[in-house]
């Protein structure tokens, strides 16, 4: 199985941002979230300009009232 970054891991990601509070992860830790996420399922996707994007934009999202 060869899954890629999409909503759903993105949901995911942002779930597990969220229960963090009040400890946040930096953007850092999210990106290993998901490369651990992605490797767990199997898949050996490379995360792509827009992946990276889109999870410092779920990041910003999920801590802005940190920031």
């Amino acid at each position: 199985m060869n899954i890629k970054f999409s909503w759903y891991v993105s949901n995911q990601l942002q779930d597990w941002i969220v229960s963090q509070k009040p400890n946040y992860p930096n953007l850092e830790e999210c990106i290993s979230w998901v490369k651990d996420r992605l490797k767990r399922e199997g898949s050996n996707y490379k995360l792509t300009k827009e992946d990276l994007e889109d999870i410092e934009i779920a990041f910003e999202f999920q801590t802005s009232e940190v920031n």
